[in-house]
């Protein structure tokens, strides 16, 4: 009987260290994961539509390729976004501080001609999200 304890001892140990060491993870961790994975397909979602402004552009329109690349634009440079979770916050020209957020928003105020979205607004958290998302991407 002692033996047998020991045993089942000894293999949840070792299950229990092969489970942490090779991501395993519990039913709610998996969840959480899986939850922020849709999150961010929603924020690549948004990024290629063109709900967000009244002119029929997206995001894509001038961040091509989902934003992973720069480019030239009709003679203007096009930044990629793949680093823009350690761009911002940033100091523009005036001395301002313009936090990624707010860069958001300038794009589709000013590109897509729509309207401003509040901090809380949930498609400004996804579009936050994706850009974050194509950092941790280029990271790996």
């Amino acid at each position: 009987m002692r033996k047998t304890k020991w045993g089942i001892f000894l293999t949840l140990s070792v299950l229990t260290a092969l489970g942490i060491t090779s991501g395993v993870t519990t039913p709610t961790q998996y969840q959480a994961a899986m939850s922020l994975r849709q999150a961010e397909r929603d924020g690549q979602a948004l990024f290629h539509s063109t709900q967000l402004g009244t002119n029929g552009l997206s995001c894509d329109s001038c961040h091509v390729d989902g934003g992973r690349f720069s480019h030239r634009l009709k003679g203007q440079r096009i930044p990629s976004l793949v680093n823009a979770k350690a761009m911002f916050p940033a100091i523009n020209p005036s001395g301002n501080v313009t936090t990624l957020a707010a860069q958001i928003n300038q794009c589709i105020i000013h590109n897509l001609h729509g309207n401003k979205l509040s901090l809380t607004s949930r498609k400004l958290g996804l579009l936050d999200l994706y850009l974050r998302h194509l950092s941790r991407f280029h990271e790996r």
